[in-house]
């Protein structure tokens, strides 16, 4: 009998102990009928995190709120119908402020999208997280930054980042919904070890943007996003599999040096559901590059992008399925991509070009197949193509432009076209050595197929369809 008094007690007291690591915001004071439940969630986040951490529930509701600091060793739970909603008063929001130099990630100077790490007014958010550890939000809730308009923001018009995330650690956000974030839905400096796990990004800008990240995880995640979906740089060991991507911009963009990131079976498709949020009254919704690494491309950012692998991808009716362009102080090494088949490609052709004496490595192609829309202009056939700058341009092929690669290998390829092509499928300049085994295209209309210019060893294994 006393055995079992004391089981009996010995479970209580777990009970209790698991009751009281819940802590419902509307016990703080939180109410759907308040314009700032700000005070009142930072009050339970705080209560929890003093009692050693646990959970803090948000119920069905929509709460309008401010900004709200994360904590170590919490887990925001929101349950199905609950919506943490942005205020409209911009006056409600924090910034976070870097105490270390982060100026190794700003972007833009000089133009309306200077992202700068210790400008206030770009570093505001409506959930920040700062120097903490082993936190989550999670659930079936949404997240609304509702598109909170700011003239004296980015572009005359961005208000604050929807998460911002900066120098923490061992985090996890699963299942929720990130809808109308008023600048990037998600943005972060300095982060490790995290999961985005079934999260989904709707409208707003930038879906998840990450400067610096180690051990990060993109996995089943969906966007829908009014600008790239995913973008960033300073990458170590970061996966992005199984994700569903919609864009009216790029699809994954990366702007500064990563190293070993694979992506993998994703879908990239076009046109956007929602149209790009620059774009204006034009209410643009063509999707750009699926696939764009750009190191350098919106500012001096200099270093390697070594190791990145590709797989089983598809992607259509984008400008153009991958785009490798590197800039002053970049170098590339080591870039696979592996089972990628794309079709309604309208833009460009595959892009892999290297500027200003960087070193552009080895890259393999197997397994690939593209189908591309024709453009019918007789007069790119002795068309020069200038220097990119951001995103696609017009090239002087229609299958492959490849410009200063040390090395280019490719098994198992296969382009064609629709319409009428004047345009090679392929140019190569200045490329060292040219593997190719089992590489089939559509002749051209033009008087040319391929063209080699200044470019080393070529193996034959051309088959003109």
């Amino acid at each position: 009998m006393k055995c079992n008094n004391l089981l009996f007690y010995l479970l209580l007291i777990l009970c209790l102990s698991a009751c009281c690591s819940n802590y419902d915001i509307t016990s703080f004071g939180a109410s759907v009928d308040s314009k700032n439940n700000a005070p009142a969630i930072n009050s339970a986040i705080e209560a929890c995190a003093s009692r050693g951490g646990g959970r803090v529930i948000v119920p069905k509701g929509v709460f309008i709120c401010g900004t709200i600091h994360l904590l170590s060793g919490v887990s925001i739970v929101m349950r199905k119908g609950a919506v943490l909603r942005g205020s409209d008063d911009l006056n409600a929001y924090e910034p976070f402020i870097p105490e270390h130099d982060l100026s190794q990630y700003d972007s833009g100077d000089g133009t309306v999208n200077v992202n700068n790490s210790h400008d206030p007014r770009w570093n505001r958010a409506l959930i920040l997280a700062s120097g903490i550890s082993g936190f989550s939000i999670q659930g079936k809730g949404t997240i609304d930054g509702g598109h909170v308009f700011d003239p004296m923001g980015e572009e005359h018009m961005r208000g604050p980042h929807t998460l911002l995330f900066a120098e923490s650690r061992d985090f996890r956000i699963r299942g929720i919904s990130i809808i109308r974030a008023a600048n990037y839905a998600f943005m972060s400096y300095c982060i490790s070890d995290g999961i985005f796990r079934h999260v989904s990004f709707e409208q707003g800008w930038d879906g998840i943007h990450i400067r610096g990240g180690e051990r990060i995880v993109l996995d089943g995640c969906s966007f829908k996003t009014g600008d790239d979906a995913i973008a960033g740089g300073f990458w170590t060991d970061f996966t992005i599999k199984g994700c569903d991507i919609n864009s009216a911009c790029n699809g994954i963009r990366i702007i500064m040096p990563v190293n070993n990131v694979e992506i993998c079976d994703c879908s990239f498709e076009g046109p956007g559901v929602y149209p790009h949020r620059t774009s204006g009254e034009k209410r643009r919704c063509n999707m750009l590059s699926a696939l764009n690494l750009q190191p350098g491309g919106w500012g001096y950012a200099p270093g390697p992008m070594d190791n990145i692998y590709i797989h089983d991808v598809y992607a259509s009716n984008v400008a153009t399925p991958l785009m490798i362009t590197l800039n002053k102080g970049n170098s590339a090494s080591n870039i696979t991509v592996e089972n990628l088949v794309a079709t309604g490609v309208y833009g460009s052709p595959i892009d892999i070009e290297r500027w200003e004496g960087t070193s552009l490595g080895s890259i393999r192609l197997k397994d690939v197949s593209v189908s591309f829309e024709g453009n019918g202009d007789p007069s790119l056939v002795d068309f020069t193509p200038d220097r990119p700058y951001a995103d696609y341009r017009t090239l002087s092929a229609w299958a492959i432009y490849a410009q200063g690669i040390d090395s280019v290998f490719m098994e198992n390829v296969s382009f064609s076209y629709t319409g009428t092509d004047y345009r090679p499928a392929l140019v190569f300049d200045n490329v060292g050595k040219i593997e190719i085994s089992n590489v089939c295209y559509s002749k051209s209309c033009g008087p040319e197929n391929t063209v080699f210019t200044d470019c080393g060893n070529v193996s034959d294994g051309f088959i003109v369809l």
